[in-house]
């Protein structure tokens, strides 16, 4: 991202001026009070979002440049799992998480899948990677919250993306739960080898889970760093006007933070 602001009717800046960069295989946590922006800016990371201003490059491509295929393309390469899991309730688990495969099926098979499902070895590994591979065929509304998170996440697997992002997906499941959740993410990154982007609330998780965290207010970017580089006041500044999420303490001197941009 090179200077990338968002602008929505009505004038409400939602994001601006922000500068980041992401290489591949990276695993960050973006962290901040409600409102900072979160949400907006991994919409504009998955490209469903263009900028008012500024450029978003993606592996060398000017997304802003992209149409049609190109754009469709490059959207496929990118996988995001949502604070609400978007699953049909009333399908079955295995359609949920084969519907991750749309973007590369024709209509037609689109359609035979859900009498027939499609690739179903494909679905089966992915819930054999999320723990839950019994729930093949259970109806998706009779599951927990964090099942139900887990085949968001399985969906994403039989995507196949380059890129996992991950909008706030602990936020409606209890504190053991999202441990689970949050190491899940992480492991399977690992495993597969993909970039991932996480925002987070509640720092805990990001302290403990990521290498590098990058702290947004008032949809600016206001650090850069490692977990072990960020201080308890940089948090509450952070936070400022609610109360901060409970996490670790280091204690480096925060004049080390980056404002804005990766670590070198």
């Amino acid at each position: 991202m090179e200077g990338v602001t968002k602008v929505f009717p009505g004038g409400v800046e939602a994001v601006r001026d922000l500068n980041l960069a992401v290489k591949r295989g990276e695993q960050v946590a973006i962290i901040g009070p409600s409102g900072a922006g979160k949400t907006t800016l991994l919409r504009l990371l998955n490209l469903t979002l263009p900028p008012s201003a500024g450029r978003l490059w993606v592996d060398g491509l000017d997304s802003g440049r992209l149409k049609g295929r190109g754009l469709r393309h490059m959207r496929s390469r990118i996988g995001t799992v949502y604070q609400q899991h978007n699953l049909v309730a009333r399908l079955t688990v295995v359609h949920n998480v084969l519907a991750g495969r749309l973007g590369a099926w024709s209509v037609p098979r689109a359609l035979w899948s859900l009498a027939f499902p499609q690739e179903l070895e494909r679905a089966v590994q992915a819930l054999e990677a999320v723990a839950i591979p019994e729930k093949l065929a259970a109806r998706t509304d009779e599951l927990s919250g964090g099942q139900q998170q887990r085949v968001a996440i399985a969906r994403v697997l039989v995507q196949d993306p380059e890129v996992i992002l991950a909008d706030e997906p602990i936020a409606s499941v209890d504190p053991a739960v999202a441990d689970d959740l949050i190491r899940l993410f992480v492991e399977l990154a690992h495993t597969h080898n993909k970039t991932l982007i996480v925002n987070l609330h509640a720092i805990e998780f990001a302290l403990k889970y990521f290498p590098r965290v990058v702290g947004l207010r008032e949809g600016r970017i206001v650090f850069d760093t490692t977990p072990a580089r960020l201080s308890p006041r940089v948090l509450e500044e952070l936070y400022r006007g609610e109360p901060a999420p409970e996490g670790s303490e280091p204690t480096d001197d925060p004049s080390h933070l980056t404002p804005c941009g990766p670590l070198d």
